[in-house]
């Protein structure tokens, strides 16, 4: 086993050359995307996007912002926190 490994390093050892690989799968994936793009139309230039429709994202923002406040008023307690969702230790029920 000793002489055949050794035969084997002596015939196998050489420099490396890139060249000597091919990759068959990027290859192939060329070839595909080739193809795919010989078949499909031309493309128009793109359009430029029309300036009348422009959103000012804070005034949208302020909009829906009043918009909520208008439309469920939230109760204030004595800190000027919503209270909303907790209770006191002394409001829960004993259990």
């Amino acid at each position: 086993m000793m002489k055949l490994a050794q035969h084997i390093i002596r015939t196998r050892s050489a420099d490396f050359d890139p060249a000597m690989l091919e990759d068959h799968y990027r290859k192939a994936l060329v070839r595909i995307l080739r193809r795919k793009k010989a078949k499909r139309p031309t493309q128009a230039p793109p359009v430029k996007p029309s300036r009348e429709n422009v959103v000012n994202l804070m005034d949208a923002l302020r909009r829906s912002l009043a918009a909520e406040r208008s439309t469920k008023p939230a109760s204030r307690t004595r800190n000027g926190k919503t209270g909303q969702g907790r209770r006191s230790a002394r409001h829960r029920k004993a259990g």
